[in-house]
């Protein structure tokens, strides 16, 4: 490989551990080599190449390997993924709970995003931005949090620690409404195979009840089709005293424009597997 090379896209995204789509997870799929403008582009079987108008800041050292920052490689997954998988890997790359170098601030990608001009994805990512949030645990639970807003429902605290009237922790759903008492977790594989996991949800659902929350518990069959899930949170929340959109949900609307994409984009490529599902 050329010495101005880079890996960039889904595979700078893979070796920087972000959480990816099945898609492109898969061994079989080429490898994305960058080259800057005006250098030969690599060729060869297993090689997916790009010619790219980069900064020299855009390119750094991983574990030996010249790559795309993590900005940048968001950015370029603009082009690849589907509005919700874009969000997932924007939540995890802000997460409030990596320490040190992994620890990136919001401003990071916006500030990517100001330099992105006429490029491809820049919609997406015009779209996205917005909805990223530091507080999402894994990408299900932020492809839930998607799902949420693409139906048109109100936008939700994320990992929101709650309360009861006396000061006692109650819980800390994935997904909450505080004013309509409504919350949401997400339940991947170790919620069924870890046994205090198990206890703990066991616990958590009577003690949620008992201080007048309504609580839903979405799995990775949710993931693959949404509908009931969302119908039933809808009268949830129509029953906690939601009369329909408000200030609250305006993001909705922004998530809403890419419902179709959503959903066909990610059926077509590959559905929701991944890290974390």
């Amino acid at each position: 490989m050329s010495p101005r090379a880079f890996f960039s896209h889904g595979t700078a995204a893979a070796l920087w551990g972000m959480p990816l789509p099945s898609f492109l997870e898969t061994d079989s799929r080429p490898l994305d080599v960058g080259v800057p403008s005006g250098i030969a582009v690599p060729a060869g079987r297993g090689i997916h190449s790009h010619r790219i108008t980069i900064d020299p800041t855009d390119i750094v050292e991983l574990e030996g390997l010249r790559v795309t920052s993590r900005a940048r490689t968001w950015c370029d997954l603009a082009s690849l993924l589907n509005d919700e998988d874009l969000v997932a890997v924007g939540d995890y790359l802000i997460w409030h709970k990596h320490r040190g170098a992994n620890r990136m601030a919001r401003s990071t990608l916006e500030r990517a995003f100001d330099r992105w001009h006429g490029r491809r994805g820049r919609p997406a990512i015009s779209r996205c931005l917005p909805l990223v949030s530091d507080r999402a645990d894994s990408r299900p639970e932020s492809i839930m949090r998607m799902r949420v807003l693409a139906a048109g429902l109100p936008q939700p605290a994320v990992n929101l620690p709650l309360y009861t009237a006396t000061g006692r922790f109650l819980a800390q759903p994935d997904l909450s409404w505080p004013q309509f008492r409504v919350t949401l977790d997400y339940e991947g594989r170790h919620h069924y195979t870890d046994e205090a996991q198990w206890e703990k949800d066991v616990a958590r659902v009577p003690r949620l009840e008992n201080h007048g929350w309504a609580h839903l518990r979405a799995s990775r069959s949710h993931l693959r089709n949404s509908s009931t899930l969302l119908s039933d949170l809808r009268r949830r929340l129509v029953h906690g005293g939601w009369r329909g959109r408000d200030p609250s949900s305006a993001p909705s609307q922004a998530a809403g424009r890419c419902t179709t994409r959503i959903s066909a984009a990610g059926r077509a490529r590959g559905g929701v597997g991944g890290r974390g599902a």
